[in-house]
């Protein structure tokens, strides 16, 4: 072979490399998307004029649902796989919130200042925050890092002002944690694996011309506004161990002091609860259903007339939603296929 085919045989070998490497990096990114074949049922669960709010369970056999409005002893249900039922005890409590550890270690906050713990055996009153100076105070969320760790939000009324109240457990007792004056509720409060090391709190002022909301950041002593605005639908929850925001109909995470799309419900009839197991896969509440975020697109999985949908909570290939009827609630359950 002599110097110029030499040449011509190299630029050509170069040139076909060049070829099939830039064939191979523009090929389509295969996205594999989150399922979304649910097979729906639904349960009726009978409590004359108490509505089923929250819910929370350690697996698809040990889901709880409890709520307020009606008599004292049909306010906590337990679905243990099969059925749900109450045992008809009447307690001094309308249960607002729930969370737990695990089976045999899950806590309920409501009116009254009351929160009580289930260890497996029975529920019992664990703590009431009493103080003649407040004319009504209720927890509306509860959440924990570890058993002795573990975080009670809501308000109390005094003088027609109404502002946040947080309490502390510390595996031992409960004791009010020394917040500033903070007008409104104390909606909820999330911690995920984030760098900070934070918890985050979501607070909802009502005004007769304005609703509005923050957001504040927690450092188990001072609480730190994030967040603020007038007239949009917020919320907080947690899924793939990170703490996400409501914000409209978009959701968001919270990094570097920077609020970050995640994505936008195109739905205009949008609640502001969202569940999911991760950022690909997650089931947005609707005035008339759930939508399902796949990781490209959203459709709906589920559809209603004349429900309010409250609540629910997500396992790896089971869900449960609670809604209220005229008179009853109605628990929707949906396996994936």
């Amino acid at each position: 072979m002599n110097y110029n085919k030499a040449i011509l045989f190299i630029l050509s070998f170069t040139i076909a490399l060049l070829f099939f490497s830039c064939e191979k990096t523009t090929e389509p990114e295969k996205i594999e998307l989150s399922r979304r074949d649910y097979t729906w049922t639904v349960d009726t669960v009978k409590a004359f004029n108490t509505y089923l709010m929250k819910m929370w369970g350690s697996s698809p056999t040990d889901v709880w649902a409890v709520g307020n409005g009606g008599s004292l002893d049909d306010d906590i249900w337990h679905y243990d796989g099969v059925n749900w039922s109450t045992d008809g005890i009447s307690r001094l409590i309308n249960p607002w919130c729930i969370y737990g550890f695990s089976e045999k270690d899950i806590w309920v906050g409501g009116s009254e200042g009351s929160i009580w713990h289930y260890g497996g055996g029975s529920w019992y009153e664990s703590f009431t925050y009493k103080n003649s100076d407040y004319s009504s105070i209720f927890f509306v969320d509860i959440w924990g890092e570890t058993p002795d760790d573990v975080y009670a939000v809501g308000f109390a009324d005094s003088n027609e002002v109404r502002f946040g109240l947080m309490m502390h457990y510390n595996g031992t007792e409960w004791s009010r944690v020394n917040i500033k004056f903070t007008e409104g509720i104390l909606n909820g409060i999330k911690k995920g694996n984030n760098a900070n090391n934070k918890y985050y709190i979501w607070n909802h002022i009502q005004n007769r011309q304005q609703d509005s909301a923050k957001y504040f950041e927690f450092d188990n002593e001072k609480l730190e506004e994030i967040y603020f605005d007038k007239d949009h639908w917020h919320d907080l929850t947690i899924f793939d161990d990170e703490v996400i925001f409501t914000i409209d109909n978009g959701i968001y995470t919270y990094n570097n002091d920077s609020f970050n799309l995640i994505t936008e419900n195109p739905y205009p009839n949008n609640y502001q609860s969202v569940y999911g197991r991760n950022k690909k896969d997650i089931i947005w509440a609707m005035a008339d259903g759930l939508t399902h975020f796949n990781g490209t697109d959203f459709e709906y999985i589920l559809e209603f007339d004349d429900l309010n949908l409250l609540d629910g909570v997500v396992f790896d290939d089971t869900v449960f939603f609670v809604s209220y009827g005229e008179r009853d609630n109605y628990i929707f359950k949906g396996i994936l296929k």
